[in-house]
């Protein structure tokens, strides 16, 4: 029996990849293009400050319009993808990685377009690699090309980034020997690596969570929030959430030891990470026996944890300075924080009332923010076993990045990729496809300020891809829905197929005369065979008859019995329902525990429901653990 991504695709959902992929390259490119007139620009770089460039920077309108164009195609393409999971299946694990590869190369050749701190981070990292504590020192005391570079609010800040980043930006900076242009591919690299293990461990940890793993690449991997501030603004997420991942699956391969270094060592990159350890402790409790597992394992999280980070800050000759440095961040005023907002309204009014501080008012909200944050986190925690510990991750991130003192894109990240491997709720799903849709159009680049003009630049290069793209649809549509004629004298005959019927009592077994309906094609996979339920490989891959309900596995397995037709009638129906559309489009169904051979443990596949307008992973059935595969005992 081939692999699912050795056979070929449907013509018509090949041909939509085909010119998805197509419409992504192009927008990511029209994107780049206009990320250098409107995107942060190197100070003393030749090749930006060309006169030609420097001209057409200056209209605030055409620079943003070019960005947008390209957004909203890539945006559009990306949405398109996605739409292909409703039939067939939709694309491979190894299709969607590929079409990451092609939408991510022209990002990975360009300057930052939404944010510099690409700057702080190779200023930070000279710093280290000159033997100066940067969580003492600001790289305002460095001097030198890479500080001019550095947004001037974080001239005089420590860095809040762990000894693991540091050095390996040090690292960075001593290779490129402190050149711009060079550290700021260096960096890039970090950053694809960190995505590299995104596209290793997100499909693995997604099948482990019994969510459809190319599904949870295009929302987790492909993302247009991961290409634009990932990879192309270089952000150290990347590595953050890269290690994570892949701490996460080695946990739930029965290897929590190991899992809990990996995280570790994530949350010496970048803080937020640190809440994933605590969310090993039901992982590794559910491989313990005897008394009290969750005390148990909780005791052994803590002890290989506080072992790997000492050890590690031992090697790489830095303190805890980081963790002084936390509050960094809050330098920074971000319209996209609530607390900051509220803050803000409730200061203004106590100050015109009572004389009291805005910045007083503001800070009492961000610690009543942090401490409800903390509340919710806590009972996602003690949740952890019925939603699953890597759906509530997710949502225990979502709750820290929206209740937090500063939102960037990017942060939403942290939660957006856990909770794409691991959530099956359809509105959760949908609510993080849309969330992202609207990151992405809601944020300006990192060179132009907010005004009139930028507005109106983003207006004029988002409408004309939705009106091209709207009448395309029109016009596909009308083209479908035209009936086809049917020649003089044609005798419509039934047709003969090999799909083994439901027999009644006393049947003889054998092919059954048909008429060709819509109940025919949805049993049929390929050149009218039966579809497969087969498992794909370790990369987290299914045959297209795995996806299916169980109306399909009644037909194809020809189950006999006194109550057959009843159940073949009950799968038909839930066929029909399964069939409707859906965000992500996966077509899931229940299935009873089977072995997983690759690691010797049973593993409940698929098990839950799609609702009408649900998406992949669909609704669990009943009560229980969300994520009760490899975890459990």
């Amino acid at each position: 029996m081939k692999r699912r991504d050795d056979r070929v695709p449907p013509p018509s959902s090949a041909s939509d990849l085909a010119s998805s992929r197509a419409l992504g390259v192009v927008g990511s490119t029209v994107t780049v293009v206009g990320g250098l007139l409107a995107g942060v620009r190197p100070l003393g770089e030749v090749a930006i400050e060309l006169p030609v460039i420097l001209e057409l920077r200056a209209s605030t309108v055409l620079s943003v319009s070019v960005v947008y164009l390209g957004l909203t195609m890539l945006l559009l393409a990306w949405w398109r993808i996605g739409m292909l999971f409703r039939t067939s299946g939709g694309p491979s694990c190894r299709e969607v990685a590929t079409t990451t590869a092609w939408w991510g190369v022209p990002f990975a050749f360009t300057i930052p377009i939404f944010s510099g701190d690409v700057h702080s981070y190779l200023a930070q990292g000279a710093m280290t690699a000159a033997g100066l504590d940067a969580y003492r020192v600001a790289p305002a005391a460095l001097g030198g090309p890479l500080t001019v570079n550095v947004p001037e609010i974080w001239q005089h800040t420590p860095a809040p980034y762990g000894p693991v980043f540091l050095n390996l930006a040090a690292g960075v900076t001593q290779l490129t020997e402190g050149g711009v242009w060079a550290g700021i591919l260096g960096m890039r690299l970090l950053a694809l690596l960190g995505v590299s293990l995104l596209v290793w461990s997100v499909p693995r940890l997604a099948r482990y969570c019994g969510v459809h793993p190319p599904a949870a690449m295009w929302l987790g991997v492909l993302n247009p929030l991961v290409l634009l501030h990932l990879i192309s603004d270089a952000h150290n997420e990347a590595l953050m959430l890269g290690l994570m991942c892949v701490g996460l699956v080695v946990a739930l391969r029965r290897q929590p030891a190991i899992g809990v270094v990996l995280i570790t060592l994530a949350t010496l990159v970048k803080a937020p990470s640190a809440l994933a350890i605590a969310f090993l402790v039901p992982i590794w409790a559910h491989q313990l026996d005897g008394h009290r597992p969750r005390l148990r394992a909780a005791l052994r999280t803590v002890a290989v944890s506080g072992v790997t980070a000492l050890t590690v800050t031992a090697l790489a000759g830095a303190g805890f300075g980081w963790v002084q440095a936390l509050g960094t961040p809050t330098h920074a005023r971000t319209w996209m924080s609530l607390t900051t907002d509220l803050g803000w309204a409730i200061g203004t009014v106590l100050h015109h009332v009572s004389g009291l501080g805005v910045e007083e008012t503001r800070h009492k909200v961000w610690l009543a923010g942090l401490v409800v944050a903390a509340g919710f986190c806590l009972a996602l925690w003690r949740r952890s076993e019925r939603l699953g510990p890597v759906t509530a991750l997710g949502l225990c991130l979502a709750v820290v990045v929206i209740a937090g003192p500063v939102v960037h894109p990017w942060y939403l990240l942290w939660a957006i990729v856990p909770l794409a491997a691991a959530a099956r709720s359809a509105a959760m799903r949908r609510i993080v496809a849309v969330g992202s849709v609207a990151l992405v159009l809601l944020v300006l680049p990192g060179g132009v300020q907010p005004s009139l003009p930028a507005l109106a630049g983003a207006l004029l290069g988002t409408l004309p891809v939705l009106l091209v793209a709207a009448a395309f649809t029109w016009l596909r549509r009308r083209r479908v829905s035209a009936p086809s004629p049917v020649p003089a004298g044609t005798v419509l005959q039934p047709a003969l197929t090999d799909i083994p019927p439901v027999d009644q009592p006393g049947d003889r077994p054998g092919p059954r005369l048909l008429a060709r309906s819509a109940l025919v094609a949805p049993l049929t996979t390929g050149a009218g065979k039966p579809g497969s339920a087969r498992q794909g490989g370790e990369g987290g891959d299914f045959d297209h008859g795995a996806w299916s309900v169980d109306g399909q596995r009644l037909a194809q397995r020809g189950t006999g019995g006194d109550h057959a037709d009843d159940r073949f009638h009950q799968g038909e129906r839930g066929q029909r329902r399964a069939e409707r559309p859906t965000l992500e489009g996966a077509l899931v169904q229940k299935e009873p525990r089977e072995p997983y051979q690759d690691h010797g443990m049973e593993v409940p596949v698929g098990q839950h429901r799609t609702r009408a307008g649900g998406a992949p992973g669909g609704e669990r059935l009943g009560q229980g653990r969300d994520e009760g595969l490899a975890w459990g005992r």
